[in-house]
C-alpha cells in the first residue's frame, strides 16, 4: 500500500516571519516620526529587532513603549498622539499573533482577519477621541506635562519589571507541602 503525499493549499498566505517583519517596520517609521533622539530610535529599532528574532521576549512592546516616550517627551502635536494611537496598538495586536506563529510557517490571511477587524474598531473609536481632546483643550495652557514624562517613564518600566516577574513567578513549579497523619 502506498501513501500519497497529504496536503491542503490555502489561497492567499503569507510567510510567518512577514508578521514579524511588519512590527519591525513599524517600530523603526515610528521611531523616526515620533522620538526626537536617536539614542530612543537605536533602541526601539534593536528591541524590534529582538522581537523578530525571539517574540517571546516581550521586545515589541518595549519598542512600543520607546514611541510613547518619544510622544510624551516631545511638543504636544494632535497628528502626533494619532499616528501613536495607530502605531502603538497596531505594535501589540502583531506582537500578540507573531507569539503564535511560527517563523518558517505560513499564514492564511483569513486568519488575521477578525485581529484586523478588532483593530479597526478600536481605531474608529481612539481616533476621534484623540481628535475631540485637541480640539476641547485649551491651546495656550501648558500645565508641565512634558516635566511629569520621566516619572511616567520610570513607571512603565517599574510595571513591566512587575509583570516580568509575576509571569516568572506562575511559570515556576509550585512546592506542594503534604500533610501528615
Amino acid at each position: 500500500m502506498t501513501r500519497g503525499l497529504r496536503s491542503f493549499r490555502v489561497r492567499a498566505a503569507v510567510p510567518g516571519i512577514s508578521v514579524r517583519l511588519l512590527i519591525l517596520a513599524i517600530v523603526w517609521g515610528g521611531a523616526v516620526v515620533l522620538v526626537p533622539f536617536p539614542l530612543w530610535q537605536g533602541v526601539a529599532v534593536v528591541a524590534a529587532l529582538v522581537a523578530v528574532a525571539l517574540p517571546r521576549s516581550l521586545a515589541a512592546w518595549f519598542g512600543a513603549a520607546c514611541l510613547v516616550l518619544g510622544v510624551l517627551l516631545s511638543e504636544s502635536d494632535p497628528g502626533r498622539t494619532a499616528l501613536a494611537v495607530l502605531l502603538v496598538p497596531a505594535i501589540h495586536v502583531l506582537a500578540s499573533v507573531s507569539l503564535e506563529i511560527p517563523i518558517f510557517s505560513r499564514v492564511a490571511l483569513a486568519v488575521l482577519w477578525p485581529s484586523l477587524a478588532r483593530f479597526l474598531v478600536v481605531q474608529l473609536l481612539a481616533q476621534p477621541v484623540v481628535f475631540g481632546v485637541w480640539v476641547l483643550a485649551p491651546s495656550n495652557a501648558d500645565y508641565g506635562i512634558a516635566a511629569i514624562a520621566p516619572l511616567a517613564a520610570v513607571a512603565l518600566v517599574l510595571g513591566v519589571l512587575l509583570a516580568v516577574r509575576a509571569v516568572r513567578r506562575s511559570d515556576a513549579p509550585r512546592k506542594v507541602s503534604q500533610v501528615q497523619d
